[in-house]
């Protein structure tokens, strides 16, 4: 039987955690009120999780990252 590793462990809760600090700044982000709440909880959970597959373990910089993709994907353009 395969063993967990600590990063199997660890990586729910950095991304409860990166997502919670994302998530209070989304939700008051001008750029992004136009979406709905289901498509920024989607697009920030698959941008996070991506994250953490290559690697990132910081919550900080899992939300500022997360932040940042989903200002480019989803913000309307000027």
């Amino acid at each position: 039987m395969d063993q967990i590793s600590s990063e199997q462990v660890q990586t729910p809760e950095v991304l409860v955690a990166a997502f919670d600090k994302a998530w209070r700044f989304v939700e008051k982000d001008p750029l992004l009120a136009h979406n709905h709440k289901t498509v920024l909880h989607t697009r920030l959970r698959a941008s996070l999780q991506c994250s953490i597959r290559n690697g990132e373990r910081n919550a900080l910089h899992l939300a500022n990252e997360a932040i940042r993709n989903l200002r480019a994907e989803l913000a309307p353009s000027t």
